[in-house]
This record gives structure tokens, sequence and C-alpha cells, in this order.
């Protein structure tokens, strides 16, 4: 019994490869099946090489632009990601596969992602515009977003801000392309404003003879620039002088600091007051309290 039923067994399996063949030979031959490995591998050969071409130029063009860095290796990853799909539901539509339900399930995948990463999406966007525009570059002081210092990176999500107290702060890029931004290192001269403040009853030419010349003196003001002092408040303790120079963008701390450090010694030299909070107390006695 045992022996009959292996021989029955083996009958089947070779009756089963049979109907296997019997049927390729049919597609293969009768319905050209051989067409369609043919066109199969046409598609994935020469999608592959159109999409290796593609990706090539992409980045022969970044790499001649502006977008280089981060910013490209990012778009170029989107771009290929994008070249890929699209290469996989050629070939799917090739082999006679219904895609679909494949775009329709893609199309609600990237609807649900964005949806949960709307503020990655939004510092990505603004990443793009700071890329794109250029507002200010590596190296640069700026004041964005209630932050001050040197721009040290920009990346696509965020921008690195080193402070003046050595201070590395990242700031959403959202932040930074939504708000106002103000770049101190665009121009090659800055102003620099200061206030000086002098008591009462001080010589009003005198004061203004004393900056000036403090001015003409300093190495680092662009004398052919001009600068202006002029009296500028009358305030309720102090005759306030408003101080106006033209100075490097690089130079704009020193003279600043300087100024204020010199004035300070050059008002004492010209016997010049500075003012400050002054209590009068008037002590009065009991004879004088009775009266």
């Amino acid at each position: 019994m045992s022996v009959l039923a292996s021989l029955m067994a083996g009958s089947r399996v070779t009756n089963f490869f049979k109907r296997i063949w019997t049927s390729l030979t049919s597609w293969f031959i009768d319905e050209r099946g051989w067409l369609k490995i043919i066109a199969l591998l046409a598609v994935v050969i020469v999608g592959f090489i159109i999409v290796k071409i593609i990706l090539t130029v992409i980045r022969k063009i970044i790499g001649k632009s502006k977008l280089k860095g981060i910013a490209g290796n990012f778009i170029v990853t989107i771009i290929k990601i994008a070249l890929i799909f699209i290469y996989l539901i050629t070939v799917l539509h090739v082999l006679g596969i219904n895609t679909s339900s494949f775009v329709a399930l893609f199309t609600v995948g990237t609807l649900a992602i964005s949806l949960a990463i709307q503020s990655v999406i939004s510092n990505f966007a603004s990443g793009m515009i700071l890329v794109t525009n250029h507002p200010f570059k590596e190296g640069d002081f700026v004041e964005i977003a209630g932050v001050s210092g040197t721009v040290e990176k920009i990346t696509l999500f965020s921008t690195k801000i080193k402070t003046p107290d050595n201070k590395v702060i990242s700031v959403p890029n959202s932040s930074v392309a939504g708000g106002n931004i103000i770049n101190y290192s665009t121009e090659e001269k800055r102003r620099v404003d200061l206030t000086f403040g002098v008591a009462y009853g001080s010589d009003v030419d005198k004061v203004k003879l004393t900056i000036v010349s403090e001015l003409d003196k300093h190495e680092l003001v662009l004398h052919d620039d001009g600068y202006t002092v002029r009296l500028g408040e009358q305030a309720a303790s102090s005759l306030n002088f408003v101080c106006r120079c033209w100075v490097k963008s690089a130079d704009y701390w020193s003279v600043f600091y300087d100024l204020n450090e010199r004035m300070v010694k050059r008002f004492a030299d010209e016997g010049i007051e500075i003012p400050y909070n002054k209590l009068d107390v008037n002590v009065i006695s009991q004879k004088e309290a009775k009266k």
C-alpha cells in the first residue's frame, strides 16, 4: 500500500508541474508573453538609466548654483524619491497590475504625514525661502526672532546663531522667515548712535566741541562721512547730547565702547559735570518744629 501511495503522490506532483509548464508555454507563445518580458526588461533598464541621467543632471545644476551643501542634497533626495516612485509605478503597470490603488495609498499616506509634521514642513519651506533669497549668510551679525548674534549655520529646518556671550541658539526657520530680519553686516559702514548727558548749567558749545574733538582723534571713525553732535533733549536732570558718527561695520563695538570711556575722562578733564541722582535732606530741629 505504501508503494502504491508513493506512486500516486508522485503522479500528482508530475501532473502539477506539467500543468504549470503547459500554462507557461501557452502564455509565453500563444499569448505572446515574451513581448511582455521584453517590454518589462526594457522598462526596467531604460527607466533605471533615465533616473540616473536625470539625477546626474540635477546634481550638476545644483552644483553650479547657490543651492549647495545641505539644501542641494535635500532637493536631490526629494527628486530621487519621486523618480523612484514613478519608476516602480511604471514597472507595475507593464506587469499588468492595477496601480490606481497604490497611487491612492501613496496620496493618503503623504497627506497623513504632512498633517502630522506641519511644523517640520513649515520650517523646511521657510528654509528654502532663506536659502534662495539670501537675507543673510553665514558669518553675518544679525538680529532675528529676538536673538542677536553671528550666523553660524543655515540648515533647512533651523538657523544657528552664536550670541556675543558664546551661546549657540537654534532658531526655527519659520520664526526667522516670519519676522523682521536685521542684518548688520550687509553694508560696509554702520552708524554709531550715542547719547551723553551733562548737568544743567554746562556750556552747550563747549560740550559740543569736546565731543567733536574726541571724534576727530579716534582713528576708527570715518571722518570724511561727517558726524552729528547736537543737543537732543532737555531731560529731567540732564542735558542730553546726541552723537552720531560712521564707522566700518567690523569696528562698531570698538568705537561704541571707546567713545563712552573716553568721554567720561574728557568731561572730567574739562570740568563738565556728569549728572547723577541727588537727594537733599533738610533736618528740622524741635524748636523750629514748634514754631
